[in-house]
């Protein structure tokens, strides 16, 4: 493999991390140089994931092709004997991300079928809009709190699982762990963005919760913060405080480089669930966020205990 166009595809990624990431980005910056490289190189691999699945000026059965495109790539980077030179009819994206990503992957021993678990996820949300159109309105789309916490792994728990292995980790504990914080953080989103997820016809919470409290999707796309609801969003609130309880633990199972890190995830996500909860579940009015210094403080912090781990 090419060094100098791997470290152009590193690089690439480096920029794209600066430019999106946000506040996470500078958590990142305290990391030894090739974990940090990893960590864009990961995000920058997620980036792409979602927006292929995000891409509003393609349609629906666009987006699926287009994903399936980039998984197809991604097979062919990370098979054995695979050269740098062997891009040919891959897109930008994938040339200048898969390349790296497969670099990191044989550098830190991520097991492959983590990196599939994000694209299948993103591709089960396309299947379950597709499918949804037929429906005038949104309808759920798990019926069980299980089928929730399925899904919860594709999307956040594998993320969780690759940077445990790029921060580095012992005991067969972590992995569970890591498993239970990328669900904490999930349901988080899930609580967060519930208004604006079931008007656009995408409804997270189980079937069977809904039906618990005598909230309906309709209630959901009509914004009604009545008792109902209040009830529905404090159970599911505090099955996410389980999950964060669950995530503190892996802490020690990290490598010290690690735990700056993930402590600044767990402050930024469930600081959005205290702020929920402080709302009084109200996260209809207005769109529920830290405010910047508060953001900025957190990633100040981590990296600040990163310098100091030297």
């Amino acid at each position: 493999m090419s060094r100098t166009l791997l470290d152009d595809c590193y690089d690439h990624c480096e920029r794209l991390t600066k430019r999106t990431a946000g506040n996470f980005y500078y958590s990142f910056c305290g990391l030894p140089a090739a974990q940090y490289r990893a960590m864009c190189v990961l995000y920058a691999f997620m980036r792409v994931t979602d927006d292929c699945g995000d891409a509003e000026d393609r349609t629906l059965p666009e987006r699926v092709a287009d994903l399936d495109a980039w998984q197809q790539s991604l097979t062919d980077a990370l098979r054995p004997g695979w050269s740098i030179n062997d891009t040919s009819g891959w897109s930008e994206g994938a040339r200048l991300v898969l390349p790296a990503m497969r670099d990191v992957t044989e550098q830190f021993a991520i097991p492959h079928e983590h990196l599939f678990a994000v694209v299948r996820g993103v591709r089960s949300d396309l299947e379950f809009e597709i499918s949804n159109l037929k429906f005038q309105i949104g309808t759920e789309r798990f019926q069980t709190f299980d089928q929730l916490a399925d899904y919860c792994y594709l999307v956040a728990g594998a993320v969780g699982l690759c940077c445990i292995h790029i921060w580095g980790f012992h005991g067969d504990e972590a992995t569970r762990r890591a498993i239970d914080c990328g669900t904490a953080f999930q349901l988080t989103n899930i609580l967060r963005d519930v208004g604006e997820d079931a008007v656009a016809g995408r409804v997270y919470l189980p079937a069977e919760d809904l039906q618990r409290f005598g909230v309906t999707v309709e209630d959901l796309i009509a914004q009604h913060c009545d008792d109902r609801f209040r009830a529905l969003m404090a159970f599911e609130a505090e099955r996410a405080k389980s999950f964060y309880l669950s995530a503190e633990q892996l802490l020690p199972c990290l490598e010290p480089h690690g735990r700056p890190i993930l402590k600044a995830m767990l402050q930024l996500y469930g600081g959005l669930l205290h702020e929920i909860e402080r709302r009084k579940f109200d996260v209809f009015r207005q769109h529920v966020s830290l405010p910047r210094w508060r953001k900025l403080w957190i990633a100040a912090d981590a990296m600040i205990h990163q310098r100091l781990l030297g």
